[in-house]
């Protein structure tokens, strides 16, 4: 309960109907949590949570629609008052740092057990942080700066290809991985390398000798 004797009201937001229907039991255990709605894409997050009285969002990163960042900014701005609880299987440091600089409030690995995101809800909702201990650590170890940070093998390959001017789709097909797997990774470099866009990521990498003009 907050303050007031009232359920925290909360918002599920994952695209496997199976994952939110095991999160929505599991927090139906809690008498003061209450689940008022689901979204099974960040279209659906962005058109409920302005209608909805929310007090918490429980965000799955890997949806259909827009990337995250362009999510949690528009709910920044409409909904200023909403804490929003990230639910993930993510943990790149540079992809977290990102999104807790647009206001994002807590951070859990979907790896834990349902006492940690419970635990998160009411600390979000009492105005504190909370992060996963692997997340806190990753926090914790200090900023980088571009130059500083390191690409992965994958996030190179998904490079020379946006070099190339493929769209998501066409990255994953050439790389046989899910679209939204490259939605992620692009995402991620575009956080690494400071970049508002694709081509400024590429600009940025051949700047930085991760690429060059040829490649």
């Amino acid at each position: 309960m907050d303050r007031n004797g009232v359920p925290i009201r909360v918002l599920l937001a994952d695209d496997h109907p199976f994952i939110r229907s095991g999160i929505r039991a599991e927090l139906a255990e809690e008498d003061d949590i209450l689940v008022v709605g689901e979204a099974g894409s960040a279209e659906e997050v962005m058109a409920r949570c302005p209608e909805l009285w929310l007090d918490v969002l429980v965000l799955d990163l890997s949806m259909p629609g827009p990337p995250p960042r362009e999510t949690v900014a528009f709910l920044k701005q409409h909904c200023p008052d909403l804490k929003i609880l990230v639910l993930t299987a993510y943990q790149e440091e540079a992809y977290i740092r990102g999104l807790v600089a647009l206001g994002v409030k807590g951070y859990v690995l979907k790896d834990e057990a349902t006492e940690a995101l419970v635990d998160a809800i009411h600390a979000v909702q009492r105005g504190e942080t909370w992060f996963s201990q692997s997340v806190l650590e990753k926090l914790s170890s200090g900023g980088q700066g571009v130059g500083e940070v390191s690409l992965t093998t994958r996030e190179l390959e998904i490079l020379k290809l946006l070099r190339q001017g493929l769209t998501n789709k066409e990255i994953a097909y050439h790389l046989r991985i899910a679209e939204r797997t490259v939605r992620y990774h692009v995402e991620n470099l575009l956080d690494k390398l400071q970049a508002h866009n694709r081509p400024e990521a590429v600009a940025n990498a051949i700047q930085k000798g991760w690429l060059t003009v040829e490649s």
